[in-house]
């Protein structure tokens, strides 16, 4: 079995020389290598994109990186990652985005997500309650612009009455330069409510993300949040590992403390080592990230030994 995989393996870098890149011929190999000869060489990884808007410097990252490295390389004694800082063939990125940016909201907020159904009741109340709060004043907005419209177009229909006519006489202009003057306070007014009103659905959207996690996370028969003044769902993961003819990389968008990053890293570190979901919500490898250990369980060391054929 093996003699052939070296075979194919021979005709397909030689093939991909006609076709790809250099970069995309070594992709193609990676990908071969951690199919037929897993963990027999470590995967060398790097630095990509890196967004300062998580408040972590690269050293810090590069530390979480590190320790969730040895989530997986200590109880087994075996070198599976290699930091290489100029050509590592597999890239983490920090991207900040609307996920960590839902997250931040969280905390400005004083919202505590917990994974149990206690913190999704008492989030769910909040939420109610901020959504009802929410549509009250939006509905009052929408009727104070429709009376301003209608003030400004009975004012703009008098200013050009007095036009064709040549102009008014002192006392109508002094009092059209008043409804102006009010006319334009009552502007400003429904543009700091505008600004107050989405400052509120921002807080709402933030809320709905906590929701549809906790949804999912504690598999409760409840239909997904739907976000307010957006298109967002407000559905996203923390995570994802991504492997191509372009190479291999790890995106990271969301934590809300140094602990989940690190379990979110060792979670991808784990797919780009071949491993799969496993069904232990408190394993590194559960499909969300659900515990707060930063050891491996029983369920993700056979995974992991399964995977690199250690016996």
């Amino acid at each position: 079995m093996k003699k052939t995989a070296v075979i194919i393996f021979g005709l397909l870098a030689i093939g991909s020389s006609v076709y790809f890149s250099k970069d995309q011929i070594s992709g193609v190999v990676s990908i071969f290598e951690s199919q037929y000869f897993p963990c027999q060489q470590p995967i060398t990884y790097s630095l990509g994109t890196f967004d300062s808007g998580f408040g972590v410097s690269k050293a810090e990252f590069l530390k979480d990186i590190n320790q969730a490295v040895q989530i997986w390389q200590t109880p087994v004694q075996k070198e599976l990652f290699k930091y290489s800082p100029d050509n590592g063939d597999l890239k983490i990125n920090l991207i900040y985005d609307y996920r960590q940016q839902a997250t931040d909201k969280l905390k400005h907020l004083g919202i505590i997500v917990g994974n149990s159904k206690a913190s999704y009741d008492a989030i769910k109340s909040q939420y109610d309650t901020m959504l009802a709060n929410y549509n009250s004043q939006k509905s009052a907005l929408e009727t104070k612009i429709a009376d301003f419209q209608q003030q400004q177009d009975t004012y703009n229909a008098e200013v050009q009455s007095w036009n064709q006519k040549g102009g008014a006489p002192e006392n109508i202009y002094n009092q059209l330069n008043q409804e102006k003057s009010s006319l334009s306070q009552e502007a400003q007014s429904i543009t700091q409510e505008q600004n107050d009103l989405n400052s509120k659905a921002s807080d709402i959207n933030a809320v709905v993300v906590a929701l549809n996690q906790l949804v999912e996370a504690l598999n409760l028969n409840v239909s997904q949040y739907n976000a307010v003044g957006s298109q967002q769902s407000g559905e996203f993961e923390e995570g994802d590992y991504q492997s191509g003819p372009d190479g291999k990389k790890i995106d990271i968008y969301q934590f809300d403390s140094q602990n989940k990053l690190i379990r979110v890293l060792a979670h991808e570190l784990g797919h780009a080592l071949g491993m799969q979901h496993v069904s232990d919500p408190q394993a590194i490898m559960y499909k969300l990230n659900y515990g707060t250990g930063e050891k491996l369980t029983s369920a993700d060391l056979a995974e992991l030994k399964y995977v690199c054929k250690i016996k």
